[in-house]
């Protein structure tokens, strides 16, 4: 089991973490779409529907990293996944 922390560099969502496990994914869109749809839960579960709105509107994307290099990461590395 390969589990990582990704964080969001986000304008509106700086801060949002979320621990995802690597045996489920297979590219870094499969990646971001998880960290999209858990935020996306998440402020729907507090009834931030103003913010859920902008949420499905982001388009997020991973720098600097292959998919490969990723699965390398150690537990205490942070993936940041970014709009912008």
């Amino acid at each position: 089991m390969a589990i990582i922390k990704c964080k969001v560099s986000d304008k509106l969502f700086q801060g949002f973490e979320v621990n995802i496990d690597l045996d489920y994914y297979h590219s870094l869109e499969e990646i971001c779409n998880q960290v999209k749809r858990t935020l996306i839960t998440h402020l729907q579960m507090y009834n931030f529907q103003s913010l859920v709105s902008k949420a499905k509107q982001i388009n997020f994307h991973i720098h600097d990293y292959k998919f490969g290099e990723i699965l390398l990461f150690k537990e205490d590395q942070t993936l940041w996944v970014c709009n912008h």
